[in-house]
């Protein structure tokens, strides 16, 4: 039986973590003619399902002749152009710059109007941090045996693309999962369990919450792996203290 008493829903797309950098021309462009870029933020944040798109505004003072702008970049994950081409009356151009990086993984990346197209006025060069969120990859169901509440239920798994972490979807209460990493090779924590709350409101004791156990002497104990079945090391507290912890594993048999 699972224990369904807050809901919690979030749902976050695109969010720009910066404050707003804006670089615009507003100098003579007959004395230094040339190209440069025109940027709003330069730490952005995508939700998993977002198109990896990176748009950027290139802008030139002069008109009146055509021209191809050189670009140059320094990672291979992003797909800039080598140039872009303006005709003789356009002044802006904004530029759609695909990219592949992994969920829950951050790149930074240079872009840059090569030397001989660039104008002092405005920025040749501009760095951009990117976020992107996990991508989960649905595993199918499992069985969840907690030792507190002395029951087992049919359990969603998700892993992180690209990774060894794994998301319990809706765990205890409904709204709150419950996340771990392993090690490359699956048999090993690659570092301790986080504290989580698992959404079960104890009608004393408030909000318990789950996380890993710790030997005496503080180091994080280890799962216990055995074949497609995990031994997680929890502790369970709430504000006032634990439920004593002392040799307890829940148990995770993952989806076959």
């Amino acid at each position: 039986m699972k224990y369904a008493y807050v809901v919690l829903a979030g749902v976050m797309a695109m969010a720009v973590t910066s404050c707003k950098d804006t670089y615009d021309y507003d100098g003579p462009g007959a004395q230094d003619p040339g190209a440069f870029l025109s940027v709003d933020a330069t730490t952005l944040k995508y939700a998993a399902e977002d198109a990896q798109i990176l748009k950027l505004t290139l802008m030139r003072t002069n008109v009146g002749a055509a021209e191809d702008v050189k670009l140059t970049c320094d990672n291979a994950h992003f797909n800039v152009p080598s140039s872009v081409s303006f005709s003789a009356d356009e002044a802006k151009k904004t530029i759609d710059i695909p990219f592949a990086i992994l969920g829950g993984t951050t790149e930074q990346v240079t872009i840059s109007v090569a030397e001989e197209n660039a104008t002092v006025y405005g920025v040749k060069s501009a760095t951009f941090t990117i976020t992107r969120d996990f991508v989960w990859e649905y595993l199918g169901v499992g069985v969840y045996q907690c030792w507190l509440f002395g029951q087992s239920w049919e359990q969603d798994v998700y892993r992180g693309e690209g990774t060894q972490m794994y998301k319990l979807t809706d765990c205890i209460a409904k709204g709150y999962d419950i996340i771990f990493e392993l090690t490359e090779d699956g048999q090993h924590l690659l570092k301790p369990i986080a504290k989580q709350e698992t959404g079960y409101v104890h009608p004393s004791y408030g909000m318990i919450s789950v996380a890993g156990r710790t030997t005496d002497d503080g180091k994080p104990v280890d799962i216990i792996r055995d074949g497609s079945v995990i031994y997680l090391p929890t502790t369970y507290t709430v504000s006032a203290g634990s439920f004593g912890a002392g040799t307890e594993y829940d148990a995770l048999a993952l989806p076959e």
